[in-house]
């Protein structure tokens, strides 16, 4: 089963969903702030030895470093593999779940929740991270491995969030396609509400961002102003 860290400052709420979690075979770890987050992800001058969990429960509201601030630190930071991050708010604004989307976070659930079903949605992510499609996608200098879930340009590692992979592959797996931004809301986020097509963006381009980086000379994602995107071989 999968290695989660629960961040939440409501500890009968944290409790409660690692209590669930645990009775499912995970392995559970709890941060009741958000340094005590950073200091867990090794994301401090004095980081603790150890892994990355596969998944990160984030609250917004977090005294110290709010989950917006956890999450755009962890998706900063170059490590091998990012963990999938479902963040959680009990603000009902719109523009609160985009900050969280655009931050990084690959799911937003408000609170108040149902704990069966919130851990039923846990697990769908888990999974979704962790399928594995029969092609690999290959543009001129760039390598997807979709099993290995690892992209590379030339030598070198692309470090993608796991939603930064998932759109990654759905385009390249749809190369020459124009694909319009609630399409991509739907197959890559679930989500069908127009109002969260700013995500898309902000995760193209930093998509993009990372494959220059890494020294990708030609940008195979071609933006088709009005519509959506297009992935191109270079």
């Amino acid at each position: 089963m999968a290695s989660i860290l629960v961040v939440d400052d409501e500890a009968p709420i944290a409790g409660l969903l690692a209590d669930h979690l645990t009775r499912r075979g995970h392995a559970v770890r709890v941060a009741s702030d958000g340094d005590e987050a950073l200091q867990l992800l090794g994301l401090t001058a004095s980081p603790r030895p150890t892994p990355l969990p596969e998944l990160v429960v984030l609250d917004v509201m977090l005294p110290g470093a709010t989950g917006l601030e956890v999450c755009a630190a962890l998706r900063g930071a170059d490590v091998p593999r990012q963990p999938v991050v479902l963040m959680l708010t009990a603000k009902r604004d719109e523009a609160d779940a985009v900050a969280g989307f655009e931050a990084g976070a690959d799911d937003y659930v408000r609170k108040p929740f149902g704990v069966a079903e919130l851990v039923r949605r846990i697990e769908a992510l888990l999974a979704l991270a962790a399928r594995a499609p029969l092609t690999s996608p290959r543009a001129s200098g760039l390598r997807i491995d979709t099993r290995a879930r690892t992209v590379h340009v030339g030598d070198s590692q692309v470090h993608l969030t796991p939603k930064e992979h998932d759109l990654l592959v759905h385009l390249a797996s749809h190369r020459g396609l124009v694909l319009d931004r609630e399409t991509l809301l739907v197959e890559v986020w679930g989500y069908s509400h127009a109002g969260y097509a700013r995500t898309v963006d902000s995760h193209v381009t930093r998509v993009r961002k990372k494959l220059e980086a890494a020294g990708l000379s030609a940008d195979p994602i071609t933006t088709v102003h009005g519509v959506g995107y297009r992935f191109e071989d270079a």
